[in-house]
């Protein structure tokens, strides 16, 4: 069979190899001859191979800015302390009577940021009955609604909108969040926020004024402090990133009372070409938002995997997760045991480290979003405002003259006609001389009479005859 399909496969070659009637010194020659085309179509096979796996994509910078269609970043809005909120949930839990430790208690929990000194310090040492479990309910209830947060909302400096209707309550592991983004406004709506920019629009701002309750004198056991009761960070991002942990200090914009500060940025956006889409993920080192496989988030982000790479870490270590964590479930969320644990595993919960690393910290396989944009803030100014109040206003310094592109160097299609003028140029086969060895050493196989080489038992009239 194995000669039958060499004298007349079309690979090329193989019949001079297989034809008895030729010299020897004719059948080592073309034995030779073939083997080193197969070695030499194996290489560049394996070389386009590689190619197509490290360097598919290629990244161009496009400088026709009059056709550019730019989205406003993401904005949200965390309030991260509100002195008043936290008093008044301490006086309903612990009475009017208290010690200010058990308010530090309550910060702790309503804004838990990985650490738990208060609760470790007076809690499990039990001199204080301080709350066992249920932390996302106080959390919830401590909080300031969207309405206490913010006063007043202007696009543009033209149209002013009601701002907890285009702010998104969002889930966020420093806790409840409001956004604003593109993805959440709906042309069809009459108070449709169009957040692109272009040539025909200019470079868009935003202003947000948000409330700054008055300041109280929070009495410790040493001397009073003045204490400024309320905080909010106000953070610009992606539109499908979120607020986490890791964000840089330089997406995280300070807002002050009494103070009005102007933030000018600098953004420059990331094109995909359609075929992107068709190229593997390992490949294009990236992800689309619907390509998503996280718990935390319905789309995917690189900020939403470094939370659920977190979350992961936490049930691993603590076997429970923080209460903050977004879309968590009351069972897996931590108790009074598990806050201390996760703030015993601090450094190794909250701090991004690289592969291979020795020093502690949490090592995430994460890779970017596709469409995640650059957005860099290059000037602060600040003026004096109303005491009560306080005003981040988000302006585009300008419109971006060039962006990223993302192009498809090596597609599958490129690798196909690699593949196939490799085996073409060195062996002379095609798909249907691979399917010769299907047909030959499968189909054929059986339909080949194999003779019977077992002698014949002679038969009891064969006997009678003799």
């Amino acid at each position: 069979m194995l000669k039958e399909f060499a004298d007349q496969s079309t690979i090329h070659g193989l019949h001079y190899v297989s034809n008895v009637k030729r010299h020897w010194t004719e059948r080592l020659f073309w034995f030779i001859c073939c083997t080193l085309s197969w070695f030499g179509s194996a290489l560049l096979m394996m070389n386009s191979w590689e190619a197509y796996q490290t360097n598919a994509i290629s990244f161009v910078v496009e400088t026709s800015s009059l056709e550019f269609q730019t989205t406003f970043p993401a904005v949200s809005v965390c309030e991260m302390n509100n002195i008043a909120n936290i008093q008044k949930l301490a006086n309903k839990i612990f009475g009017d009577n208290r010690n200010f430790n058990l308010d530090e208690i309550v910060k702790e929990i309503t804004y838990f940021k990985g650490t738990s000194y208060y609760i470790n310090e007076f809690c499990i040492t039990g001199q204080y009955n301080c709350p066992k479990n249920n932390f996302s309910k106080i959390a919830i209830s401590t909080r300031s609604t969207c309405d206490e947060v913010f006063l007043n909302c202007t696009w543009n400096n033209l149209r002013d909108f009601d701002c907890c209707k285009h702010f998104i309550l969002t889930e966020t592991e420093l806790g409840i969040c409001y956004t604003l983004t593109m993805e959440n406004e709906s042309p069809n709506s009459d108070d449709f926020i169009d957040m692109y920019s272009n040539r025909e629009t200019g470079p868009s701002n935003l202003r947000i004024k948000l409330s700054s309750p008055s300041q109280v004198i929070a009495v410790y056991i040493i001397y009073p402090i003045l204490l400024h009761v309320y905080c909010i960070q106000v953070f610009i991002h992606s539109v499908v990133d979120v607020p986490y942990y890791n964000t840089i200090s330089t997406d995280i914009l300070q807002a002050t009372m009494g103070i009005h500060k102007q933030f000018k940025f600098v953004i420059k956006d990331i094109e995909n070409e359609d075929e992107v889409r068709f190229v593997g993920i390992s490949q294009r080192r990236c992800r689309f938002p619907l390509e998503n496989y996280l718990d935390v988030s319905s789309k995917y982000s690189y900020s939403s995997c470094i939370v659920n790479c977190r979350r992961q870490k936490q049930l691993e270590m603590c076997n429970c997760t923080s209460h903050l964590m977004p879309n968590s479930k009351l069972s897996e969320q931590c108790d009074i045991n598990g806050l201390i644990c996760l703030n015993t595993h601090y450094a190794e919960l909250s701090v991004l480290k690289k592969k291979k690393s020795k020093r502690p910290g949490l090592e995430c396989d994460c890779v970017p979003s596709c469409i995640e944009a650059e957005i860099n803030v290059i000037t602060v100014e600040s003026f004096i405002t109303n005491e009560n109040e306080s005003v981040i206003q988000l302006m585009m310094d300008r419109l971006p003259a060039e962006r990223l592109k993302r192009n498809v160097v090596r597609g599958r299609l490129d690798v196909l006609v690699s593949l196939g003028g490799s085996v073409a140029l060195f062996v002379g086969a095609s798909i249907l001389s691979f399917l010769e060895i299907i047909y030959y050493f499968i189909i054929r196989m059986r339909n080949v009479k194999i003779p019977n080489l077992k002698k014949p038992k002679k038969s009891k009239c064969d006997f009678k005859m003799k």
